[in-house]
């Protein structure tokens, strides 16, 4: 869905502080010089391109979606479930401390 007959310093604001909903991707904007307007639209070839959210969004998804993926990483290399996730190595508080030199 691109946004069409937008101001050029609106569409500048819309690019910097938004991406697509669809792919999380950056916006670009097409400046038409016949009808002084500009259009927002996806990066993306072929993205359906649904809708829009704030690029701050989009960074806490991926801050949450990483600590996740380490919460699985670790329950799966615990548990032995899956051979290619290494298991943990835990070490005792005294051996932490003797690395550090103490």
């Amino acid at each position: 869905m691109a946004i069409t007959n937008l101001n050029p310093v609106d569409a500048r604001r819309i690019v910097s502080k938004r991406r697509c909903s669809d792919c999380w991707e950056v916006l670009q904007e097409h400046y038409d010089e016949h009808t002084r307007t500009s259009t927002v639209s996806c990066s993306t070839p072929d993205c359906p391109c649904r809708g829009h959210v704030s690029a701050e969004f989009v960074e806490n998804a991926l801050v949450e979606s990483r600590q996740k993926r380490k919460e699985v990483e670790r329950a799966l290399g615990e548990s032995e479930a899956v051979a290619w996730i290494p298991r943990p190595v835990r070490r005792s508080q005294a051996a932490i401390l003797a690395e550090l030199g103490y």
